[in-house]
């Protein structure tokens, strides 16, 4: 990620001298996808063993000496290697952080699904003209794509789910909550270990099951949390739920069926239930340009993938205020452009 600039390059950037549009439509997309096929090829997990010259990079991963120079360059400048006095390259605190395995903040997966993104972009334009895609992405997802985007899933809510937890409030008295789209049921876990007296029922499609069921047994939390195979805007979500979580769902719909989901969604809580949504809101951190960049283009993608697109606070407290919810709020999350939206019933 590039924020060390010059203060020269800040006076040429700020004037509109040096031309942005070539680094964000063309620096900036190769830099990215440099990262995406160094993932691939394995030299983070190459490197991670012991520092190496350009021909022991290239060596290690089986690529060209002349491939593996002009991908260390890019990667040096974007601060994920570094040149030691021994003219070898070694991992950054940032890579051995967030792009190696065996590290508990990887993400070495959401990398791998950002490189099928990177695919799928080939249809934006045609997406743009029509309105949406053809077919939403997980209706044709292979095996394969499932199984990264699962584990994407898991790496990115292993990154705030405690942070999550800690702001939502929770009765003692509530005893059910309803996870829509809760995937690999990490966050059904934490609420469930923070509050005894609370079960969960996770409601998601068929592909993300296996990998539930292997957290919630690797969890001890049979007896607390299960699986319910469903499409929670197709099929019917039940009925005398106290929490209904709705994270990281509404940015793949479109307003009119995110409405109809919040009506759906406050007729299966009890009085005084909450519905909780998380998601990437473009206003979550007012006039901060990071947040709002991740926001928006967050917004691009999903409207590639599954026709739906990023909200601003008032959007869906709308939502929630038409169906009946009342003590709407949001609460900021540390990663830019995130938060939560409260709604009670």
């Amino acid at each position: 990620m590039l924020y060390n600039f010059t203060l020269l390059e800040k006076i040429l950037l700020k004037k509109n001298i040096i031309p942005h549009p070539i680094i964000d439509s063309l620096s900036l997309v190769i830099a990215g996808r440099t990262i995406q096929v160094s993932v691939k090829l394995g030299i983070f997990e190459s490197l991670k063993t012991k520092p190496m010259k350009i021909d022991e990079i290239a060596m290690g991963v089986n690529i060209s000496f002349e491939g593996a120079l002009v991908i260390i360059d890019t990667l040096e400048n974007l601060g994920y290697v570094k040149l030691r006095n021994d003219k070898k390259y070694e991992l950054t605190i940032r890579s051995l952080i967030f792009l190696t395995k065996d590290s508990k903040a990887s993400l070495i997966n959401t990398i791998r699904f950002s490189d099928y993104v990177f695919g799928a972009l080939n249809n934006l334009e045609e997406n743009i003209k029509r309105g949406g895609p053809k077919k939403v992405n997980l209706s044709v997802f292979t095996k394969k794509e499932w199984d990264i985007f699962n584990k994407a899933m898991v790496e990115i809510a292993s990154a705030n789910f405690k942070e999550i937890v800690n702001k939502i409030p929770l009765s003692k008295k509530y005893k059910k909550l309803l996870d829509l789209g809760g995937s690999h049921g990490i966050h059904s876990i934490a609420f469930c270990s923070k509050l005894p007296s609370l079960k969960a029922i996770i409601m998601d499609l068929k592909p993300t099951q296996k990998q539930a069921q292997q957290i919630i047994t690797h969890k001890h939390m049979l007896d607390k949390v299960s699986f319910r195979v469903g499409d929670f805007l197709k099929d019917d979500l039940g009925k005398n739920f106290d929490v209904v979580l709705g994270f990281n769902i509404i940015h793949g719909l479109n307003p009119t069926t995110n409405q109809k989901l919040t009506h759906k969604i406050y007729n299966a809580l009890n009085p005084k239930g909450i519905y909780i949504v998380m998601d990437q809101i473009k206003d979550a951190r007012g006039k901060s340009q990071l947040s709002k960049l991740i926001a928006t283009t967050m917004g691009v993608m999903l409207f590639n993938q599954a026709g739906g697109r990023t909200y601003t606070f008032n959007e869906v407290s709308s939502w929630m205020n038409k169906t009946g919810f009342r003590k709407i709020e949001m609460k900021k999350l540390r990663d830019p452009g995130s938060a939560l939206i409260i709604g009670s019933k």
